[in-house]
């Protein structure tokens, strides 16, 4: 009877941890080579990334796409949602529960094709229109300063306003500036780049609320993964 009993508590003790286990809703928002959606399937280099370190943390997640905007405002009201890739900076560090780096990326400035524009320094683009993804880092860095920012729900956009010359300025990540030149497969259409003006973490940002266990599980996970490789294997892009 009594080992009957130690197996029941067992089990009771078993499904009860389980219960409370908490799935974590990740939103991200489509920016190749990072994040896209294929065939109505998540996929990009820092998906992957989320899958391996939710695994390696055995921690229960979901994915969703949504606008880079809409997942930062989620992720600051709701306790059990993340966003990714976000630029950490000083400006929103007080907002999230993070863990980083997921990957280091360089912001430049790029230009339409025929531009003869020339930049020393970023002050040089203080009077012209900069088009960059809205909610992002570059974004809110540029309009910090006093930019002409006007932001766009998706990189394709930024990319056609800047071969219509509907803006000056295209501010972007420098990967994801050379995957949709490469897929335009147009060489005589690729925007050029005149400057790179920053360098930002790639992070997974959680609402402040995320219990510090999950955050250190989290990041004792993602910093293993750097420390045998399998990071640097995962963000090798070949556009």
């Amino acid at each position: 009877m009594k080992k009957v009993l130690s197996i029941l508590g067992s089990l009771i003790i078993s499904t009860a941890c389980y219960a409370e286990q908490k799935t974590y809703l990740l939103e991200f928002a489509e920016n190749p080579p990072f994040t896209l959606t294929e065939n109505g399937k998540p996929g990009g280099v820092a998906v992957n990334i989320m899958a391996k370190l939710f695994e390696k943390a055995k921690m229960p997640y979901k994915l969703e796409a949504a606008p880079l905007a809409r997942g930062m405002a989620d992720a600051k009201a709701r306790d059990t949602t993340c966003v990714f890739p976000v630029q950490r900076a000083q400006s929103n560090e007080a907002d999230y529960a993070w863990i980083s780096p997921i990957f280091i990326t360089t912001s430049g400035l790029f230009v339409h094709p025929e531009s003869k524009e020339q930049f020393v320094a970023l002050v040089d683009a203080k009077k012209l229109k900069i088009g960059a993804l809205r909610g992002s880092g570059d974004a809110e860095y540029l309009k910090s300063f006093g930019y002409n920012v006007e932001e766009a729900n998706a990189q394709e956009q930024n990319l056609e306003k800047l071969l219509s010359k509907r803006i000056d300025i295209w501010a972007t990540d420098v990967l994801s500036a050379k995957y949709f030149v490469q897929k335009s497969n147009n060489k005589a259409r690729a925007p050029k780049e005149a400057l790179a003006f920053r360098r930002s973490l790639g992070s997974l940002a959680c609402n402040v609320k995320m219990p510090k266990a999950d955050v250190a599980k989290l990041q004792n996970s993602l910093d293993a993964m750097i420390k045998d490789g399998t990071l640097e294997k995962l963000t090798t892009v070949n556009p």
